[in-house]
């Protein structure tokens, strides 16, 4: 049902006016007066009548986008397994990393000697955070069939992002294009709210913005420049 619009100055103080009886209509102090109370009714409407555009999910900021946060039990803020940056190179081809790559003269450390630790990140981005909730409404709705699925990975990273493979207990999702270093971060909290079932393992395919080989449609064939489909463990809730 579609929502009326909210009344335009005195669109409803007039109305109320026409029904005063025919030997009062001569008296403009009480016509005025009635104006006045009737406006006053009227302004608190159109107050109350604008809230609900503040609580849009596609337009909502700040404050309001928060309280629909925390309806929909996605608060902005979230305990996360905190992995420093180790000292490494860049492989082109090689896929991305879990772990943040550093050169010299950059503050690193040894990979063996990765220490890890609690840390929290919040969503203060309030775009970044809507793509969040728009993805937890189908996990709220325990909709978890693929075409669900897919919408809600793609509201996080984009069209490229798919379902790259699916069966034997697990679900493998590929954002289809390389993640940025602060995306890559967040993934443990992208797979927090993705619409997987209970049971399922979570797995992600780090992609290079390649297709992933294969036969068959969606498939990179030979001498196509494909990707090998390599899952890797998101951490959902552990430490890498």
């Amino acid at each position: 049902m579609a929502i009326p619009a909210c009344p335009d100055d005195m669109g409803l103080v007039e109305p109320q006016i026409d029904k005063v009886l025919t030997q009062y209509r001569e008296s403009p102090k009480l016509l005025g007066l009635l104006r006045i109370y009737l406006r006053e009714v009227e302004q608190a409407f159109q107050s109350i009548c604008a809230l609900p555009e503040q609580f849009d999910l596609d337009t909502a900021v700040g404050d309001q986008l928060t309280l629909i946060g925390k309806r929909l039990g996605w608060p902005r803020c979230h305990c996360v397994c905190v992995v420093p940056p180790v000292f490494g190179f860049d492989c082109p081809g090689s896929g991305q990393s879990w772990f943040p790559i550093s050169g010299f003269c950059e503050p690193a450390t040894w990979i063996n000697c990765n220490e890890v630790g609690a840390g929290e990140i919040c969503l203060n981005d309030d775009d970044l955070y809507r793509r969040f909730l728009k993805a937890r409404r189908y996990q709220m709705l325990g909709l978890y069939d693929v075409a669900s699925l897919t919408a809600a990975i793609q509201e996080m990273w984009g069209p490229t992002a798919s379902v790259a493979d699916s069966g034997g207990g697990e679900v493998v999702l590929s954002p289809g294009r390389t993640l940025t270093p602060d995306e890559t971060m967040i993934v443990p909290l992208a797979f927090r709210v993705f619409p997987i079932a209970p049971g399922i393992r979570p797995r992600i395919h780090f992609s290079q913005g390649g297709s992933v080989f294969g036969f068959g449609d969606g498939w990179g064939g030979l001498c196509e420049d494909a990707e090998w489909l390599c899952p890797s463990d998101p951490h959902v809730y552990d430490c890498a």
